[in-house]
C-alpha cells in the first residue's frame, strides 16, 4: 500500500515502517486521496493522521476518512495541519478543512510553533536545580512526577486525556512515549529542589518534546530552568534547530520559551476526530 504515495511520503512511511509506528494495512486510497496513520511508538496504538493527501475533491477524501477510521476500529484520533503565521485552514488549506469537517473532524485547539536555532544565545541554566536522568530512576517516581505535573495544567491534550481516561492513564502514555523518543538516555531528566521533584524535561533528537512543573513548585520561574537544561543539551550536542510547541492559550509556557531565544514560526491546528 506504501508504493501508491508518492515521495517523499513513501519514504517516509518506509522509514516509519522500520521503527514500528506504522503499517501497510494503516494505509488508504481512494481515487487521489491517501491516508496512513501512525503511532508514537512500536506497539502502541494509531494515534495521528499522518500522511493526508486530500486530493482536489474534498468529498472524497472525507469518504476515505470515514472508511478508513472505520476499518481501524479508531476510538479517537487527531491531524494537524500547520501553517505559517497569519494562515489559516479555512483559506489556506481549503481542501484538507473541508474534507476533515465532512469526516467529523472538528479544529479544538490552536497551538504556538516555536524555534532555536544554532547561533543564537544558549540560555543560562541558573543552577538552582539538580538533574536526575528519568530512565534511572524507578518507574513509579517518575508516572508520580507526571501525574503531579498533569494538575492544573493548561496544556488541552493533557485537559482531555484527565477528562476522559484519567492522570495515571495520561501519565503511564506519557512515559511511554518519552522513554520511546530519539535522543540520547539521558537527556530525559527529572529536576530536584533538594530532594523534592520540581518538573520534567524531555528533549528528543530535535525538540523540546515534553516540559512541566509540579504544582507546589509552580509561581518561581522553574520552567525557565528546565527549559535552559532541555535547550542546552541539545545545544551542546550540536543539533542546529530545536523545535517545541504549546498551546496559544498557554502563555507562561509561551512566555518561557520566547524568553529563551525560541522564536515563533508558525501555527499548528489540532483537528480531533472521535466516535460517535
Amino acid at each position: 500500500m506504501f508504493d501508491e504515495f508518492p515521495e517523499p511520503a513513501r519514504s517516509q512511511l518506509a522509514a516509519a515502517f522500520d521503527e514500528g509506528r506504522t503499517r501497510p494495512e494503516w494505509a488508504f486510497t481512494q481515487g487521489q486521496a491517501r491516508v496512513a496513520f501512525w503511532a508514537p511508538f512500536r506497539d502502541a496504538e494509531p494515534v495521528v493522521v499522518w500522511q493526508f493527501e486530500p486530493g482536489p475533491d474534498p468529498g472524497a477524501a472525507s469518504a476515505l476518512l470515514r472508511r478508513s477510521l472505520q476499518t481501524m476500529g479508531l476510538s479517537k484520533i487527531i491531524h494537524d495541519i500547520s501553517l505559517q503565521p497569519g494562515l489559516t485552514p479555512v483559506v489556506d488549506r481549503a481542501v484538507e478543512h473541508q474534507a476533515l469537517v465532512g469526516a467529523g473532524f472538528a479544529m479544538e485547539v490552536e497551538r504556538l510553533l516555536l524555534e532555536w536555532q544554532a547561533g543564537s544565545d544558549v540560555p543560562e541554566d541558573p543552577g538552582r536545580l539538580s538533574y536526575r536522568p528519568a530512565r534511572r530512576l524507578p518507574t513509579a517516581d517518575v508516572l508520580d512526577v507526571l501525574v503531579r505535573i498533569s494538575q492544573g495544567s493548561l496544556d488541552y491534550d493533557t485537559q482531555v486525556e484527565l477528562a476522559t481516561a484519567g492522570a495515571e492513564h495520561e501519565a503511564r502514555w506519557m512515559y511511554d512515549d518519552l522513554v520511546n523518543r530519539k535522543g540520547k538516555p539521558d537527556w530525559f531528566v527529572v529536576g530536584y529542589l533538594g530532594d523534592s521533584p520540581v518538573g520534567l524535561v524531555a528533549p528528543d533528537d530535535h525538540s523540546i518534546a515534553y516540559i512541566g512543573v509540579v504544582p507546589e513548585h509552580r509561581g518561581h520561574g522553574y520552567v525557565n530552568d528546565l527549559l535552559a537544561r532541555g535547550t542546552r543539551t541539545l545545544a551542546e550536542a550540536g543539533v542546529q534547530r530545536v523545535v517545541a510547541a504549546t498551546d496559544v492559550a498557554n502563555t507562561p509556557t509561551a512566555a518561557a520559551f520566547l524568553r529563551a531565544g525560541y522564536s515563533e514560526v508558525g501555527r499548528l491546528f489540532r483537528y480531533y476526530w472521535r466516535a460517535p
